[in-house]
């Protein structure tokens, strides 16, 4: 994480709003944000060099890298080589993934099939993205730029079970592109232009959010998602002891445990919100650090990962703690 620290009280006058404004609607008290100049890659390296470490194993163990960020360094080529380079990998295949906030579902089914198939024996998947730049601190976009939060996770995939291991058990994932300008970022594209054209407004070069519709969507597709992945995996919902979610917002969050009457006595909704905020790409795998780190998880506990983001994408992955 980045050392900044943004609180309420410092954002809020910025954004029109009070700190218990930002709080009521988000579940946010204070996120982190990188220094300027920072980039994205830096954040995904430094993360997948402590995944490394804390799995015990070196940089020369890694044979193929997913990177999944939605603000990469540069438009091209895609940041995954920068994080290979600063991590100090092999030459090994690399490749970027642009599926938002549902980053981690995708990297997590990606390298489980990379790996199931022997095309690699160990992937890492790092996640990170940094907000921060692209906000427009003004009343006008408060209702997005009050979520975000700059961060970074990895995650090592292999096939062997180690100290800690999880399961990767199923991932579900579905798409609908009729809601792509619901949320996300318009240019540099050929769509909207390939830079920051003559013609291109302002609110065309920042995040946007269609918030009443992506709230709807998400609340909806999410739990069908898990409902179905669940159905195909023969389980019900009262076997799940962790929901593990990309972190959104904290009234999201309620809706979903709510629509899956998730019984919360039996184990938790893991949420770092009020402390990191919404960390896109990262969000899932920091929480899953964090439920892992509590040393609340119970052999054979399952984990669901329900996740939404911008495209409309959607999914969410069951996993399994094995020791």
């Amino acid at each position: 994480m980045p050392e900044r620290v943004v609180t309420n009280d410092e954002l809020a006058p910025k954004l029109g709003l009070t700190s218990e404004q930002i709080l009521r609607s988000s579940g946010i008290l204070r996120r982190r944000w990188v220094e300027p100049g920072t980039a994205t890659s830096s954040l995904a390296s430094a993360a997948l060099r402590l995944a490394l470490d804390d799995a015990g194993l070196d940089s020369g163990n890694i044979d193929y890298l997913i990177f999944g960020t939605m603000t990469p360094d540069r438009f091209i080529p895609g940041s995954a080589s920068a994080v290979q380079k600063k991590a100090g990998l092999r030459h090994i295949p690399c490749v970027d993934i642009r599926a938002t906030c549902c980053n981690a579902l995708y990297g997590l089914q990606l390298a489980a099939a990379l790996v199931k198939s022997r095309t690699a024996k160990r992937v890492a998947v790092c996640l990170a993205d940094v907000q921060s730049v692209w906000l427009d601190l003004s009343p006008a976009a408060a209702n997005i730029s009050m979520l975000f939060g700059d961060g970074a996770s990895a995650l090592i995939v292999g096939g062997e079970e180690r100290e800690s291991s999880v399961e990767i058990v199923d991932v579900l994932l579905a798409t609908d592109g009729a809601y792509v300008d619901d949320l996300g970022l318009r240019s540099p594209g050929t769509e909207f232009g390939a830079g920051v054209a003559r013609d291109l407004t302002p609110e065309q070069c920042r995040p946007h959010m269609k918030g009443q519709s992506v709230i709807l969507q998400a609340s909806r597709r999410i739990a069908s998602a898990c409902r179905e992945l669940l159905q195909r995996n023969n389980l019900g919902i009262e076997q799940v002891r962790w929901i593990v979610p990309h972190q959104a917002n904290s009234n999201l969050l309620a809706q979903v445990a709510r629509a899956l009457n998730f019984p919360v006595e039996t184990g938790g909704v893991i949420s770092i919100l009020e402390n990191f905020g919404n960390t896109s790409s990262a969000s899932m795998g920091m929480a899953l650090d964090n439920l892992r780190r509590s040393q609340r998880l119970q052999p054979g506990d399952y984990l669901l990962l329900p996740g939404f983001g911008a495209g409309f994408t959607w999914g969410a992955g069951l996993c399994r703690s094995l020791v």
